[in-house]
């Protein structure tokens, strides 16, 4: 694993993923009602548990007691020993008593906090977003920022349903400006993964995508997963999917040619050789490289001898 990674805990994701979530990020699950979102937040915190790492839980809609419930049936029941303990806090707030929400979160997360640098989950974000008008939308960016400096996050998006327009939020123009506001934390997140179910049963009934991975490189298929009792989410990948996202060595003697052109490119070879190591450490495809390194030399060169 990469080291400044936080492991997911989620069967089959870290490996799509560059080896994780980026540590002290703020990452946001996005899907629609019964994807697994929460299953999701509830195995991401029990992970870091296992591995003695403190979590803070914050929770709009399910209290402590809702929450211990839950992971018992699901087979979770450690979850009520460590909230005993303290290395689990779960803080659970009306978003309706939030006046200020780039303060209150924050301040009621680090006055909560079990511990250092704790595994951070927000379930669900989506209370801060009524919020976001045109002035108060920078809120949801104080508070991403504050995240950050505090631990590694995962925050919970409720996507809005198609037919919600009539019936819970109003006029059309009231959809389409949740829509946008929800884009906000989206837009803001390090990563972003969409959880969705079809409901037709099959194998690809329930998928994830990694939507973005901010500065990692990540699987972009569309990966079918199940949640299995004591397990929680796992992904199915194939190894074929599993691959693409994996490294190629079989190469390495195109890029070490390439790097050794650069040696004669004087000064600014330097820079070039260090653009190349890159791209061999993180060459996924299986394509050869060779016609990419020759465009990139050529161009190199080009542009260092126009400015002599």
């Amino acid at each position: 694993m990469k080291t400044g990674r936080t492991l997911t805990g989620i069967y089959g994701l870290d490996e799509l993923m560059d080896g994780g979530f980026r540590k002290n990020t703020v990452n946001s699950i996005y899907g629609g009602p019964g994807v697994g979102k929460t299953t999701f937040a509830l195995q991401y915190s029990l992970f870091g548990l296992d591995r003695g790492e403190k979590v803070i839980y914050v929770s709009f809609e399910m209290s402590e007691q809702q929450i211990i419930r839950d992971c018992k049936d699901i087979g979770w029941g450690a979850i009520k020993d460590y909230i005993e303990t303290g290395d689990m806090k779960i803080v659970h707030i009306f978003g309706e008593d939030l006046e200020f929400p780039s303060l209150d979160i924050t301040e009621i997360i680090k006055k909560s906090s079990p511990g250092a640098n704790p595994r951070i989950v927000i379930d669900p974000f989506t209370y801060p977003t009524f919020y976001s008008d045109k002035e108060k939308r920078k809120s949801i960016s104080t508070i991403f920022q504050d995240l950050r400096a505090f631990g590694t996050t995962v925050v919970v998006l409720e996507e809005p349903a198609d037919g919600a327009t009539a019936t819970n939020y109003g006029t059309t123009g009231d959809f389409q400006h949740m829509n946008r506001l929800l884009s906000t934390p989206l837009y803001l997140s390090d990563t972003v993964l969409f959880l969705q179910n079809l409901g037709f049963g099959e194998m690809y009934d329930r998928t994830i995508r990694i939507m973005k991975h901010r500065g990692s490189k990540h699987g972009e298929g569309i990966y079918p997963y199940s949640i299995e009792a004591g397990l929680g989410i796992v992904l199915r990948a194939s190894k074929k999917q599993i691959d693409r996202v994996m490294p190629k060595t079989r190469f390495d003697d195109r890029f070490m040619q390439a790097i050794e052109k650069t040696k004669t490119m004087g000064k600014p070879g330097q820079k070039i050789r260090v653009k190349i190591e890159s791209v061999r450490k993180n060459w996924v495809h299986d394509e050869d490289p060779q016609q990419i390194l020759e465009l990139v030399l050529g161009e190199e060169k080009k542009s260092y001898e126009n400015r002599a």
